[in-house]
């Protein structure tokens, strides 16, 4: 009988050690912070897929300017962090906070994903470190049309900057505009702008001329820089060509383009804008059926595009962040994401699966995204390169003086300009 008894009493003791094992164990957890963004919600979801595969709680904590969070707080709860711009993953690694992006994901790896600009704008030119690791790409380099004016006018293709140029020559007159082109965003008016100069000089002079320009080792009035800011000119001051002129280009709110592209009593076909323009379509207006959207032509660099996006940096170094990290940046992650009718997700991994892509318009702006990647001819915004007195400052100034003045004052712009360097 005692015997039994203590076979009970220990099969009892067994079962309250599990059960307390059970209900005391937490999966360790990674902390990643960053900006707030549309379809995070999607992107949650995918961290809990992660989650389970993994057994690793993951949570995603959004912060209003993460780069700023991370230099002034003094708590240790975050793991990695979502970066919107390279100029803060170079900085928060020389402070130290950021760690080594090659002590988490081995170099091979990182090589075989990502061209090696992506690698060298996360690069501290101080110490020689990466820091960062992309996450996801946005385009810029695009040419929106309403769907059935572009029709009218004969679904024109161009190969070039000039051959869009010469068309608007010819088709240009009085009350019958091609190009719906305002640029006003309050203090950060001439943005726009220099998403035009940033495509001309990629499009037009070459990457080279293009990193030279974003590392501030050319001035603007270098022959190569003067010449794609009166690129520019060539379009925007062709008489009758652009909705209201040059003045209304730097005096109305960007937004207006999109409403007015496809207003049928507006006779303007076409907007110079990044993928940001697809946010500011009228609700009742639907992509491929109201509008779409062209490549910016060229000759010489076809693949060739502008864009910004997002770097994952690691805070804390641990095994359950290095296999967060790497999951994140893996061939087949977002298949989730990616499946939503909605989904504007594009992988910054030139190798990423995309076969369960639906949403017809990201699957356009991945194809040709992947293509400048594959071709190394991705080229981060430049104005988000520079110093930002200069990239977010000095050269917006430039551009809206440019347009507002007409090229007969490219010397004095160019020269103000470049005083600022």
């Amino acid at each position: 009988m005692a015997i039994e008894n203590k076979n009970i009493f220990f099969i009892i003791f067994l079962l309250v050690v599990i059960s307390f094992s059970w209900f005391a164990y937490q999966p360790n957890e990674v902390v990643i912070k960053g900006p707030y963004f549309p379809q995070m919600d999607y992107f949650i979801e995918e961290l809990e897929q992660i989650s389970k595969s993994e057994n690793i709680k993951i949570s995603y904590i959004p912060v209003s300017d993460i780069e700023t969070y991370l230099i002034q707080t003094n708590e240790f709860d975050t793991d990695l962090a979502l970066i919107p711009n390279p100029q803060g993953v170079v900085n928060l690694g020389e402070r130290g906070i950021a760690k080594p992006i090659e002590n988490s994901i081995d170099k091979a790896i990182i090589e075989d994903r990502f061209p090696s600009h992506l690698l060298e704008i996360t690069t501290s030119k101080k110490k020689n470190i990466n820091y960062g690791v992309w996450f996801r790409l946005i385009p810029n380099s695009l040419v929106w049309y309403d769907v059935e004016k572009f029709k009218s006018i004969g679904s024109p293709n161009f190969n070039s900057y000039e051959e869009m140029v010469l068309f608007t020559k010819e088709f240009s007159s009085s009350g019958s505009h091609l190009w719906c082109l305002d640029i006003e965003s309050g203090a950060s008016t001439g943005w726009i702008a220099t998403n035009w100069l940033e495509d001309l000089i990629l499009h037009q002079q070459g990457p080279e001329i293009y990193d030279q320009w974003s590392n501030q080792e050319i001035m603007s009035g270098s022959d190569e820089i003067t010449l794609s800011i009166l690129d520019i000119g060539k379009l925007i001051f062709i008489k009758d060509a652009v909705f209201g002129g040059n003045k209304r280009i730097v005096r109305k709110e960007f937004r207006n383009n999109y409403k007015n592209l496809t207003d049928e009593n507006n006779s303007c076909i076409f907007s110079w804008s990044g993928h940001f323009a697809s946010n500011y379509f009228p609700k009742d207006k639907e992509y491929g059926i109201d509008y779409d959207f062209f490549k910016f032509p060229s000759l010489n660099n076809k693949e060739a595009m502008v864009g910004i996006g997002d770097a994952l940096i690691v805070i804390n170094e641990s095994k359950e962040s290095t296999k967060v990290l790497n999951a994140l940046i893996s061939n087949d992650f977002g298949k989730s994401w990616l499946s939503k009718n909605d989904s504007t997700y594009i992988s910054a991994n030139m190798n990423s699966e995309i076969n369960t892509l639906r949403n017809k318009q990201t699957i356009k702006e991945t194809g040709l995204i992947k293509k400048s990647l594959e071709s190394n001819l991705f080229r981060y915004d430049a104005s988000e390169l520079m110093e930002r007195r200069i990239g977010s400052d000095a050269l917006w100034y430039a551009m809206f003086k440019y347009i507002e003045l007409t090229s007969l004052y490219i010397d004095e712009v160019t020269e103000e300009l470049d005083f600022s360097y």
